[in-house]
C-alpha cells in the first residue's frame, strides 16, 4: 500500500456490517509513521460505528476479517438454518423467526452479563439425557465445531490472498 498510495502514514481497518447501526466492531492497524495523535483521531472516528481495537500487527487483520468482518454472515446462516428447522417441525415462519431471533438476542445478553464461561453456560442448558444433549451429540457427530472453525480458517486464507494482491 505504501507504494501504490505514495504515502507512508497508512491505517488499514476492517469494520463489520453492524457498524451501520453503531453496533459494529472495527479493528485497525497503523503504520509506524502514524503518530499517537492521529491514532486517537482515527479511533474516535471509528468509535462512531461501534467498538474499536487497535492491532499492533497488521497481519492480524486477515484473522479479523475472517472472524469479525465475515462474522455477521455466519450468525445469519445459523439463524436461517434454525428458522428453517422450526418451519420443518411445523412452526409458521414468523413464529420460528421470532423464537430464534429472540433466543439469539437473549442468549447474547445472558452471555455478556454472566460471569460464567461459554462452556458453563452451555452446560447450564444441557440436561443429561435431554433435548440439548441430543442436539449436541448430533453436532459432535457431524463435526459442526471443527467444520465451523475450518470455514473461518478458509476465510482467513482468502483474506491473506486478497491482502497480498493489493
Amino acid at each position: 500500500l505504501h507504494q501504490s498510495l505514495q504515502h507512508r502514514s497508512i491505517v488499514r481497518a476492517m469494520p463489520n456490517t453492524p457498524a451501520q447501526l453503531g453496533m459494529g466492531v472495527t479493528a485497525f492497524a497503523a503504520s509506524s509513521e502514524v503518530n499517537i495523535h492521529q491514532i486517537s483521531i482515527i479511533d474516535n472516528l471509528l468509535n462512531t460505528t461501534g467498538r474499536t481495537i487497535l492491532l499492533e500487527n497488521e497481519a492480524l487483520l486477515d484473522a479479523v476479517t475472517a472472524l469479525s468482518g465475515s462474522g455477521p454472515a455466519y450468525f445469519f446462516y445459523v439463524i436461517k438454518n434454525m428458522i428453517d428447522a422450526g418451519i420443518r417441525m411445523g412452526l409458521d415462519e414468523s413464529v420460528a423467526a421470532m423464537l430464534v431471533k429472540q433466543t439469539m438476542l437473549g442468549s447474547f445478553h445472558l452471555m455478556n452479563q454472566s460471569p460464567h464461561s461459554l462452556d458453563q453456560l452451555i452446560k447450564a442448558v444441557t440436561s443429561k439425557g435431554g433435548t440439548t444433549e441430543a442436539a449436541f451429540r448430533a453436532f459432535t457427530a457431524s463435526r459442526l465445531g471443527e467444520n465451523l472453525q475450518e470455514a473461518i480458517y478458509a476465510a482467513q486464507r482468502r483474506a491473506t490472498e486478497l491482502s497480498q494482491s493489493e
